[in-house]
């Protein structure tokens, strides 16, 4: 087979990866960011992120190996820091679809930037990979994002958006019980 016709340069594959490349360059760059213009473009990038997840195609992987970690703890340190100072007050929510709601007798407490973080270091990853050109490498890391879209990212996605959706609109029950 052509290494043109593989999965992983599907048009599904291929929008994806220009959708998670400038997700993760806006996160890289956006330190200077003021907070409410921050969200705003948030609010858009992940409801895209989440779609064009949804749509990559399977992708088996005969290696079923650990790719190499473009991001390291220390970007992930530095990006998570860079995030909070933004939001501040606004990053942590609390979190109902948590599975560790289950076990927990107070509200389970999440943090946008920590989720932000979290989802771009799997597209990362990935786009790394994906800049390899290699058919093998490009299949490993699509079943390694497939995965991890179910598993991970995808949720942190759903849960991400409705904290950003309130802090955009302040969004508070005013309404009296009657």
């Amino acid at each position: 087979m052509d290494d043109l016709q593989h999965v992983g340069y599907s048009k599904e594959v291929i929008e994806f990866v220009a959708v998670a490349k400038e997700f993760c360059g806006y996160l890289e760059s956006a330190q200077e960011e003021e907070r409410n213009d921050f969200l705003s473009k948030v609010q858009k990038f992940i409801p895209l992120i989440y779609l064009k997840g949804s749509l990559l195609p399977d992708c088996e992987s005969d290696e079923m190996g650990m790719l190499d970690e473009a991001v390291t703890e220390e970007d992930y340190n530095m990006l998570l820091a860079s995030l909070h100072g933004i939001l501040g007050e606004h990053d942590e929510y609390l979190e109902v679809f948590d599975d560790n709601m289950q076990y927990s007798e107070t509200p389970v407490v999440n943090s946008i930037s920590e989720k932000l973080c979290d989802i771009y270091q799997d597209l990362k990853n990935f786009i790394s990979s994906y800049r390899s050109g290699m058919v093998d490498v490009i299949a490993e890391a699509l079943w390694q994002l497939n995965n991890s879209f179910e598993l991970y990212w995808g949720k942190s996605c759903a849960s991400v958006l409705r904290a950003i959706h309130l802090a955009i609109f302040k969004v508070t029950d005013t309404s009296e019980p009657q």
